[in-house]
This record gives structure tokens, C-alpha cells and sequence, in this order.
């Protein structure tokens, strides 16, 4: 099992933020702007997670800060309510191991990973009800 203890980000807004402070199961989402199946699976999560007291989704891009303006256009016209970062150099990605993209790692309230979700998966949602149980 991986382990982060004090793990913290920076959203494209410039807010920081501890994921240690959140108190839920946190959906750790890397994904990119180039990614063909990112944007519908972030679209499902901001949809099924976005008043779920008991998740708080934390969407990772593997982009470039270069892209920062078009990674908020994105989720302006998308309407995401969740926090975007970007990874640069992939510091994130490399400890979680993330070979492909969309990947999905649950996290539980003392940050352990539950569950590694590589890839698209239509039914990603109960994939990730079934983490928690």
C-alpha cells in the first residue's frame, strides 16, 4: 500500500490545499488535456461526486503550466466543481505509479490508497463504490 502523509497541492487557481485536512475518501483523477477518455470520466465524477460529503475529487493533470488558461477554460465550460491541479514534472503521478491515462486512485481518510483504476471503464462509478465498502 502507498502512504502519503501531509500530501499537498496547489489547484490552477493558486489555492493549496492538504489532502490530509479533507476527512473523506479523496478520488485522486490524472488525466490531460490531450487525453480522449479524461474529460467524459472527469465529467462522471464532478456529476456523481459533486455533493457526496463522504468524497472530495482531486483532478490531476499531467499537463503543463503552460496549459494552465486552457485547463480552466475546460473546466469553466465543463462546469467542474472539484479541484484541478497540474503535475508538473509528474512528482505525483511517479510516486502513485501512473503508467496510463485516465487513472484513478481512491484514497481513504488516512490517505491509503484503496484502489488503482488504470484506464477508461464505463462503469468506473461502482468501481469506486465497491472501493469503499
Amino acid at each position: 500500500m502507498i502512504f502519503f502523509i501531509g500530501f499537498s497541492i496547489t489547484d490552477i487557481y493558486g489555492k493549496s490545499y492538504n489532502l490530509a485536512d479533507f476527512n473523506s475518501y479523496i478520488i485522486l483523477d490524472f488525466w490531460a488535456t490531450w487525453c480522449a477518455h479524461c474529460d467524459e470520466e472527469l465529467d462522471k465524477l464532478n456529476k456523481e461526486f459533486y455533493n457526496d460529503s463522504l468524497f472530495k475529487v482531486v483532478a490531476i493533470s499531467l499537463d503543463t503550466k503552460r496549459d494552465v488558461e486552457k485547463i480552466k477554460q475546460i473546466a469553466k465550460s465543463r462546469n467542474w466543481n472539484f479541484i484541478i491541479s497540474i503535475d508538473e514534472g509528474k512528482k505525483i503521478a511517479s510516486k502513485y505509479g501512473i503508467v496510463g491515462l485516465p487513472t484513478v486512485v481512491i484514497l481513504d481518510k488516512n490517505l491509503k490508497v484503496k484502489k488503482k483504476i488504470t484506464g477508461y471503464h464505463p462503469n468506473l462509478l461502482e468501481l469506486i463504490r465497491k472501493a469503499v465498502k
